[in-house]
């Protein structure tokens, strides 16, 4: 029992499973509560606050993923950086002693970008984000309170937009316990404050304020266990903006930024249209559900990204054969997974929210099954598109804003004439056209692999299934 509990300790799976679940489900595991405790409009009201704040997470433009994947470079030995693909050094072995040099100019670049960036996203917060918020609280009796807590929601997401780079650093140098470590402590923080607000009547104010506390403890743990993991010599460097460094990480940043554009638009960008169209009692039916479904996504997605550093370090040092191994077992494992937690939320979870009394109802099953099916399709291919910026290219660009746009367009006619269906089905079609194949085919190419020979031995081998168990 000890080396099974030893195991498990050590397993950074395990740890990402157990911070995701806390993470993705922070509206899910609070719902008896928010559900019993918020009227219909108050709920709907809090779905904006968190698609707007999404929104504003965007303008980190890339970075968040390029901070990983350069750090798992300078982690493994790089020399330097270079704008696209990796800088193959003939002398590098496979155990490399880390370049602190290079991680520290990094981390000293990241630090003056995030500052000046966020002058401007506080603004957009407090200005956009705010008329937003006025207009959607019209005629509410609370309108006053919701919009104050939206301004103190915004300095929230400003603050953590400004210093929320920790986990990247810390999963890119391996660390991915202590990464998960700092996120579970700062969502138990919030399931705390949440908890004890709702109970004493504070409304959409608990979750406000759990909210910014959850941003100082996740910064507080995340430095404290990078400054322990990385030892950097004479601490951590000050804000300093290295040219050289911002050209080498900007190119693929700003193209993971417009793509991650494009993946809100395709995803985040339908809670508004819902509001604007459909009222705020069924954005909170589709809030709910949504909510459901990307808990379930953020899970099986995990099998994945627990990965993504070694195979970033496996790329630097040209081991294909490694990564197709490694990652097509972990894509086997989330598709199961995804199917099985489909099952739970398709047919348990509506039995279990008329026993906690809830306000809010998931969508008939019709469209909560097809918005199950399109999140699976872009599962698929979201964890080829990860195996692919590991080369450091993103090729994704055109295509990603492009099919946001599009899907936003058909939702703007379609959901008016067909309500929820016209939404859904914006999103899933569009997808099929391009995006749910094309990043597949790619992500293949790069390892040198054609696509029969690989869906025949990691797709439709029974044998390869069975070695899951």
């Amino acid at each position: 029992m000890i080396p099974l509990l030893q195991r498990i300790h050590r397993s950074a799976a395990v740890w990402s499973f157990l911070a995701t679940t806390l993470r993705m489900g922070a509206n899910v595991f609070i719902l008896p509560l928010v559900l019993h405790l918020l009227s219909k409009d108050d709920y709907g009201v809090w779905a904006v606050f968190g698609a707007i704040g999404g929104f504003a997470a965007l303008l980190d433009l890339g970075f968040e993923q390029t901070i990983t994947r350069m750090t798992s470079y300078a982690w493994g030995g790089a020399v330097k950086f270079v704008a696209f693909g990796i800088h193959q050094d003939e002398t590098a072995q496979p155990n490399q002693n880390p370049n602190l040099t290079l991680l520290r100019e990094l981390i000293a670049t990241l630090r003056a970008y995030y500052f000046y960036v966020g002058m401007v996203v506080l603004v957009l917060l407090m200005a956009g984000g705010g008329i937003w918020i006025w207009f959607t609280t019209r005629g509410l009796v609370d309108a006053q309170s919701l919009r104050l807590a939206w301004l103190v929601f915004a300095g929230g997401c400003w603050f953590n937009f400004v210093i929320g780079r920790w986990p990247a650093l810390l999963n890119g140098i391996g660390a991915i316990r202590e990464a998960q470590a700092a996120a579970i402590i700062s969502q138990l923080v919030y399931y705390v404050v949440v908890s004890v607000g709702l109970l004493a009547g504070y409304g959409v104010w608990a979750l406000v304020v759990a909210y910014v506390s959850m941003g100082f403890v996740a910064r507080y743990f995340g430095k404290r266990f990078f400054v322990g993991r990385a030892e950097l010599p004479g601490g951590l460097p000050r804000a300093h903006f290295h040219k050289e460094i911002f050209n080498a990480t900007w190119p693929n940043a700003w193209r993971t930024g417009m793509v991650s554009i494009g993946a809100f638009l395709t995803v985040y960008a339908n809670t508004l249209i819902c509001n604007a169209f459909l009222g705020l009692t069924t954005t909170g039916s589709y809030n709910l559900s949504f909510q459901l479904v990307n808990l379930l996504f953020g899970l099986c997605n995990v099998w994945v990204i627990v990965k993504l550093p070694a195979i970033n370090a496996l790329r630097l040092q040209g081991r294909n054969d490694e990564i197709v191994n490694v990652f097509a077992r972990r894509v086997r494992l989330t598709l199961l997974c995804y199917l099985a937690g489909t099952l739970v939320i398709i047919f348990v979870a509506p039995m279990v929210l008329p026993w906690v009394r809830s306000n809010t109802h998931l969508m008939a099953t019709g469209p909560l099954a097809a918005l199950a099916l399109f999140r699976l399709l872009e599962l698929h291919h979201t964890m080829y598109a990860m195996l692919v910026m590991s080369e450091n290219q993103n090729p994704f660009l055109k295509s990603s804003l492009i099919s946001g746009a599009a899907i936003v367009i058909a939702s703007l006619i379609l959901t008016p004439m067909y309500g929820l269906w016209g939404m859904i089905l914006s999103m899933g079609v569009v997808q099929l056209c391009y995006n749910n194949w094309w990043p597949v085919l790619r992500a293949l190419q790069g390892l040198g692999l054609k696509p029969g020979t690989y869906f025949a031995h990691h797709y439709l081998r029974p044998k390869a299934w069975l070695e899951l168990f």
